[in-house]
Parts: structure tokens; sequence; C-alpha cells
């Protein structure tokens, strides 16, 4: 029996590649070329665009993307109190080298302010 309203059942992991103007803006932005309110316009417009692609192939039950997110895991810690990014050893995979970085706890663990 199929559901019409939420819950949906159905394995929906969220992460998608990131698309190329996300990297280039990404990249521009690392560098100091981009202002953040810019690279948000345009992660704004491709997650609109990854959306409507699963709205359009009939998924009941949608995702960002999560076209905001670096490393879900080192996004959720450094937004941790506590846990500052400090510069590390890159990860290869698939042939690409991590972001040179990883969580450092400094101090007491908190999530006043976790999103």
């Amino acid at each position: 029996m199929q559901r019409d309203i939420p819950p949906f059942r159905a394995d929906h992991v969220g992460s998608l590649l990131r698309p190329l103007p996300v990297k280039l803006a990404r990249s521009k932005h690392a560098a100091g070329q981009l202002s953040a309110a810019e690279l948000a316009a345009v992660e704004d417009t491709e997650i609109k665009k990854v959306i409507a692609k699963q709205e359009e192939i009939g998924l009941r039950s949608v995702t960002d993307g999560e076209l905001r997110r670096a490393y879900w895991h080192f996004d959720f810690l450094a937004g941790l109190d506590g846990v500052a990014m400090v510069e590390a050893q890159g990860i290869k995979f698939a042939g690409v080298t991590s972001k040179a970085e990883a969580p450092y706890v400094k101090g007491k663990l908190g999530s006043r302010h976790h999103p």
C-alpha cells in the first residue's frame, strides 16, 4: 500500500554530488572573490534545481542535497562549542584529496548555538 501523507517509507540519504556552479562558487569564496551572500545565492539556485529534479522524477520526499555542507560530520562538529577546525592532512578519495582540515577539541563541549 502506497502512502499519500508523510511519513513516506523510503531510503533517502540526502547528500547529492555538488553541481559545478556550487564547486566554483565555493572556490571563489575560499579565495575571497565571492561574498558569503553571493555563495548562498548560488547555493539557493542550485538547491531549487535539485529539488525540482527530485519532484520531476516523482519522489514524494525531497532533500536539498546537503549542498551547503562541505562534510556532513565536520560541519556538524565545527558547530559545537569547544571545537575548532585546524589544519590537517587531506584524505584521498576517488582521486580527489579532501580539505586539509580536521576538528580539534579545544575546550568543554556544548551546543548552545548549534543548528
